[in-house]
């Protein structure tokens, strides 16, 4: 017994640690069989997504051919620099009106609000730079997860009891 034993791992210390066994192929497949012909390479890295999201919000998603998504970011992140933009006309013209605009409480609110649109405007871009490294990430994944509304069965009810 020990005999086999050791021939057997001499005979697969021969043949090299990349030599398989028949029972290890699936039927049907060959050594020589190519690359999946099946799989679509992602046109960005996960890192180019990131950076041409942050720099653009929309455009890995667009460019990965999610021009809704891309549209969104890109429109999120527009109207909140629109923002940023107006907070600061509103803030300008606060500090001139007013007479004291280190006391002012408009002042310190339009400061408040201009801080919170540039806040906004950083989170869209980041938010889309990591959706565009997802993105990269699942690209080519097209499996829908989620319920089908014939797949959901429940009741909801109650008794009402009527008589003695």
């Amino acid at each position: 017994m020990t005999s086999r034993v050791f021939a057997l791992a001499l005979a697969l210390a021969v043949a090299g640690p990349t030599a398989s066994l028949l029972a290890q192929q699936p039927e049907g497949v060959s050594e020589r069989q190519g690359p999946d012909t099946l799989f679509t390479p992602p046109p960005l890295t996960p890192g180019g997504a990131f950076l041409r999201s942050l720099v653009v919000p929309g455009w890995a998603q667009a460019e990965l051919g999610f021009e809704t998504r891309g549209a969104f970011y890109f429109l999120a992140e527009g109207f909140s620099l629109f923002m940023v933009a107006r907070s600061q006309i509103r803030l300008s013209h606060a500090e001139r009106t007013v007479a004291d605009p280190e006391t002012s409480g408009l002042v310190s609110a339009r400061r408040q609000q201009r801080e919170d649109w540039i806040a906004l405007a950083v989170f869209w871009a980041f938010f889309s730079a990591a959706d565009g490294w997802v993105s990269v990430h699942l690209f080519g994944f097209e499996e829908r997860t989620g319920l089908r509304p014939e797949d959901v069965a429940f009741r909801v009810g109650w008794k009402i009891p009527f008589g003695p």
